[in-house]
This record gives C-alpha cells, structure tokens and sequence, in this order.
C-alpha cells in the first residue's frame, strides 16, 4: 500500500511539472483577474442568452482556456487508459 502512495505522490509531482498543467493554471488566475469576462460569465449564468454566449466564447483569453482544458481532458484519458492496462496485468495473474 505504501508502494501505492509513493507512486501515486510521484505522478502528482510529474503532473504539477507538466506543461499543460502549468498552462490551465496561469490561464485560470488570468480569468479570475479578468472582470469584464468575468462579468460576462456571471450574467449569463442569471441571464443566458445566446449574444452573451457567443460573447464569452468569442473571448480570446476563453478560447484559450477552453482549448488548454481539452489538452488537460487529452492526459488525464491517456492516464486512464494507462492504469486500465496495468489493472489488467495484474487481473491475468
């Protein structure tokens, strides 16, 4: 078990390194610093309209995000399916 846990700290320490990671970090402080998109997002969650969607996915600093969570979305199933086959090794036993 204690096996388990050591590997498991040394993939979160792998993950805080990884490029992708860092990226979605910084780009998320850059939206909790942005006010107008902020705004927008806050509006549309009391009011949702479609002008206003199109307004905050029309943002650059959005876009970006949105596009940095898809590469976050891409390694965490490439983690999966990763530790899907280490799991079946060890059922063959």
């Amino acid at each position: 078990m204690e096996e388990l846990i050591e590997k498991i700290d040394n993939l979160k320490k792998v993950l805080d390194k990884d490029n992708n990671v860092i990226n979605i970090r910084n780009l998320n402080n850059k939206i909790k610093n942005n006010k107008e998109l902020l705004s927008l997002i806050n509006n549309y969650k009391k009011y949702p309209s479609k002008d206003l969607k199109y307004e905050i996915y029309n943002n650059s600093l959005y876009k970006e995000y949105k596009e940095s969570e898809t590469e976050i979305n891409l390694l965490i199933m490439s983690i999966n399916s990763k530790l899907k086959t280490i799991s079946n090794r060890s059922n063959c036993k």
